[in-house]
């Protein structure tokens, strides 16, 4: 029987990453936090489709091949005249942080890709980033969630907070609370808390109908996953030769996703998940963003996913 996919909504762009030397040279990889995502989920082996707005420029049709190549579905994907919008990287820095400014104005960026018609036909349904929550594509965005909360499909959200391309703070606030309403799954980085700060993100949760699954990453000290019912569960990040973290969130929760899903716990089952789940699915997850640290930009590796028990 055929497996539905998980759905990822998100941000196809360019990432401008610095060479190393002093001759100010840049190389351009694909990159985005919609396709980091779903890159990872598709590599670690579970089915996936993404949901984002492509250029109809020579680095669109770069973004469609490169889709095909690694088996992720691409029948939600917007097709526009505008182009490819960019993220310039700044010059990584000693702990292999990245730091981004971003160009999407007049960009394919602004135009809403096509909503799926049919939201019973996936397993899942993960946003992440500005994607979610700026302009027409996060106006979308809330629609969709909306769509597929209401067939009883899992949602997951990471914040994965770029204030360069965010609106004002308040509106940004109001759309990520918005978004995490609907939620199962809620994932923030240490910076993001930091960014919208701790009584917010209380105060968001404790709005939810439901109380969310929250995992909280924070690079080199690992993450922490928490929930209803006292679950607590840190999860150690394996030492690494770092080249640089670009991705690193995104392959995270992509593992996570791919994981639970193996062991059939997305959808309705995700909410029934146990500790061992979890604690699998975690470590199996640190395991790939630890090994895309080793390498320039986001190139997940193929890892075989942890057999359920």
């Amino acid at each position: 029987m055929t497996q539905k996919p998980i759905l990822v909504w998100g941000e196809a762009l360019a990432d401008l990453v610095p060479e190393p030397g002093e001759d100010g040279r840049y190389r351009a990889l694909l990159g985005g936090s919609g396709f980091n995502t779903a890159l990872a989920i598709a590599r670690c082996g579970a089915p996936v489709a993404l949901c984002a707005s492509l250029s109809q420029d020579a680095i669109g049709r770069r973004f469609r091949t490169r889709l095909a190549q690694e088996g992720i579905g691409g029948d939600w994907l917007g097709s526009s005249p505008a182009p490819t919008p960019l993220a310039v990287i700044e010059p990584i820095a000693a702990d292999g942080a990245a730091a981004y400014r971003f160009h999407l104005t007049d960009t394919a960026f602004a135009a809403a890709p096509p909503l799926p018609d049919d939201p019973s036909a996936f397993a899942h349904l993960h946003l992440t980033s500005f994607g979610a929550s700026v302009g027409a594509p996060g106006a979308a965005a809330a629609r969709l969630m909306a769509d597929m909360s209401a067939a009883g499909v899992s949602i997951s959200y990471d914040l994965n907070i770029r204030p360069p391309a965010l609106p004002a703070r308040e509106a940004a606030l109001a759309a990520m609370a918005d978004r995490i309403a609907c939620c199962d799954l809620v994932k923030l980085s240490a910076e993001d808390e930091g960014w919208v700060g701790a009584d917010w993100l209380s105060a968001s949760l404790a709005a939810c109908r439901r109380p969310p699954l929250l995992l909280r990453t924070d690079g080199a000290d690992g993450a922490v996953l928490s929930g209803p019912h006292g679950l607590h569960l840190p999860v150690a990040a394996p030492p690494v030769a770092m080249r640089d973290s670009i991705g690193a969130g995104d392959v995270f929760m992509g593992a996570l996703l791919a994981a639970l899903h193996r062991r059939g716990r997305l959808g309705a089952a995700l909410r029934q998940a146990g500790r061992q789940d979890f604690a699998a699915s975690l470590g199996f997850a640190a395991r790939v963003a630890s090994a895309n640290c080793e390498v320039p930009g986001c190139d997940p590796p193929r890892l075989a996913l942890p057999v359920s028990e």
